[in-house]
Formats: structure tokens, sequence, C-alpha cells
């Protein structure tokens, strides 16, 4: 299952939802872009919430749970369909690069943001956190 920023925030956080994210980190083979990384590292950091040295020791406790992959072409092409229809359904890049990584490898998703569930077109399955 592709893991959104907004799941492992809410799951770090111990926000609503959280309890869904642990229950599935610790029981399906689970995967992060190296570009949601990227979004989860700087909206921790730039809350105040965590330093960037904890972001990254957190990250490493969740290694054994959470696959961290790298963003290549396939991707880019697939999350350039979601960028362009972006505005209506307020999705950032991260979101995009998200959906295009389940996409390209037939992986669900898991996300903290309500609204993706009304995404015209999704070819992959949405589950919502919270």
């Amino acid at each position: 299952m592709v893991i959104d920023a907004s799941a492992l925030i809410a799951f770090l956080r111990k926000e609503e939802g959280h309890e869904k994210v642990a229950k599935i980190l610790t029981q399906r083979e689970c995967v992060l872009s190296t570009v949601t990384r990227t979004e989860l590292m700087g909206k921790l950091v730039g809350s105040g919430s965590y330093t960037e040295t904890e972001v990254r020791e957190t990250l490493e406790l969740l290694a054994e749970a959470l696959e961290v992959v790298p963003f290549d072409l396939e991707q880019s092409d697939l999350a350039a369909f979601w960028y362009a229809r972006r505005k209506p359904y307020n999705l950032s890049l991260g979101d995009c690069v998200c959906l295009a990584l389940a996409e390209a490898r037939g992986l669900e998703v898991l996300t903290a943001e309500s609204a993706w569930a009304r995404l015209p077109n999704l070819r992959v399955k949405v589950n919502i956190a919270r």
C-alpha cells in the first residue's frame, strides 16, 4: 500500500485515524515515494513539531514497515495526469506523486485526505484513514 504524507502525519501526531495507519503499517507491505518523504519532512519541520534530525530518526524507525521508493519517469508521466487536473480537487504535487506510485505498482493508497474519495477517473483504490 502506498502511504500519503497526510496519513503519516496523522499517525505521528496521533490525530484522528492514527490507529488505522498504525494497523496498516504493521499488517501490510507499505511504500513511500522519495517525493512524499520530502513533503513529509518539510511539513513536520516547517510546522516546528520536529527538527530535521528527529524526522530522519523517526523515518529510520519506520524503515522496517515502510519502503522508500525512488521517483522515476513512469511515475512522473502518471503524476502529470493528476497534476493537470489538480485545481478542482486541491491536489498538491506530492498528492499526484502518491497516486502515480500506486498506479505504477498496482497498489492501493492510504491518505488522510477525505476529498480523494471523490476524485474522478481513479485507477487505484483509495483508503481514507479518517
